[in-house]
């Protein structure tokens, strides 16, 4: 009887996990089926967004790769790629409903489902894909040319997206753009678990590069005049939580993603939105549902923590579908951050150890693994281990 297993989300987790399971569990179930559901055509290596938001450091095909290719090595009925996404899954009866993205509503059955659909950023900045491949093109299309004509910038959040694309602006700009950097706390990173020296030498090297802090304050109200369009930068006005009155050309809303999880049933979700997980990443509650990325509750959500995840489901699947071996429990990893501003500037953590700037500069600033991307979307590596 054929066994199908169905995975919502094409990006850094669901798309690998399809591969790993063609390549090493189909061999073991000749009737396996893995559908993979994307409202993408393309993976948006979206790594790199912090200097591709910058117009002509990177190209569109360096950033957005074609998805479907990388799947035609494995035989055809073992395959289906569904462009569309969930409206709603009912685990009783392992069925689930898919909004195809010509609008169309199809039912898919399930033997196995993983939900590995990511999320966004809170403002729908195209630093996360927005929707489809051609609405997340165009709207960083429209970003790359605002960030071209403004000349004052604010970005509000100083997590790693915040903190890197001020630094890449200001790097590529020089004294061309006046970037502004607003904390929401005493210092840089303060939700990212790093050493305090990690985040002082974040500090020092946005001050060199000529980035302004101002610390432990909060957007309340931004206001866009009227006069920008959607490729032209728009004056705005914004009001700080410390009374501070900033006028900026461009302003970049860079704090909070939220989870694409609306689908689930509300009693698996946290009061985040995250799927409540057991230690084998298997929903709690359920017998076949599993969860991976950001939408789960085990890690944190970073793509520096994909990689052991892929490779533990992979392998929790293969011994469901198999009915040999265990469902071992998810080890967690060591918090891993990388921090580059431009191709100079860097540093980072693993674990309690901070990593020397110049290592990370040549092992991430040069191009932001833009050069490893096609081996990654074709399914022949993950990011640092063997597929």
């Amino acid at each position: 009887m054929a066994k199908t297993v169905v995975i919502l989300g094409a990006g850094w987790a669901g798309l690998p996990l399809a591969h790993k399971l063609l390549k090493y569990t189909l061999p073991k179930i000749k009737d396996l089926k893995v559908i993979l559901v994307s409202p993408n055509t393309h993976f948006y290596w979206n790594l790199a967004a912090v200097r591709g938001v910058i117009p002509d450091t990177f190209t569109n095909n360096e950033l957005f790769l074609p998805i479907q290719p990388g799947f035609a090595r494995y035989p055809e009925a073992s395959f289906q790629f569904l462009l569309g996404k969930a409206s709603k899954i009912d685990p009783d009866s392992s069925t689930m409903e898919i909004t195809q993205n010509d609008c169309n509503k199809s039912s898919l059955s399930y033997d196995q489902l993983v939900i590995a659909t990511g999320s966004q950023m809170l403002n729908e900045m195209p630093f996360k894909p927005v929707g489809t491949h051609e609405e997340t093109l165009n709207a960083l299309h429209s970003l790359q040319q605002q960030i071209k004509a403004a000349t004052s910038i604010v970005v509000a959040g100083a997590g790693p997206t915040g903190v890197e694309t001020a630094g890449e602006i200001a790097a590529h700009y020089g004294a061309e753009k006046e970037i502004t950097l607003v904390i929401g706390g005493e210092h840089v990173l303060g939700s990212s678990a790093v050493q305090p020296s990690v985040s002082q030498i974040v500090e020092k090297d946005l001050r060199k590069l000529g980035v302004k802090l101002i610390h432990n304050a909060k957007v309340n109200i931004s206001k866009a005049s009227d006069n920008g369009d959607g490729n032209a930068a728009a004056q705005t006005t914004i009001k700080l939580s410390n009374g501070t009155t900033l006028t900026a050309d461009l302003y970049l809303p860079l704090f909070g993603v939220k989870l694409n999880t609306t689908f689930v049933p509300a009693n698996l979700l946290d009061s985040t939105g995250s799927i409540i997980l057991d230690k084998t990443m298997r929903v709690t509650g359920t017998k076949n549902i599993w969860g991976i990325g950001d939408v789960g509750n085990l890690e944190p959500k970073q793509v520096t923590v994909i990689d052991a995840m892929i490779i533990h489901l992979s392998s929790a699947l293969d011994a469901v579908l198999t009915g040999k071996g265990e469902v071992k429990e998810h080890k967690l990893g060591k918090p891993m951050i990388f921090i580059t501003m431009g191709k100079k500037y860097a540093t980072g953590q693993i674990g309690g150890w901070k990593l020397w700037g110049l290592l990370v500069a040549y092992v991430k600033g040069r191009n932001i693994f833009v050069d490893t991307a096609k081996a990654y979307v074709e399914g022949r590596t993950l990011r640092h281990a063997a597929m």
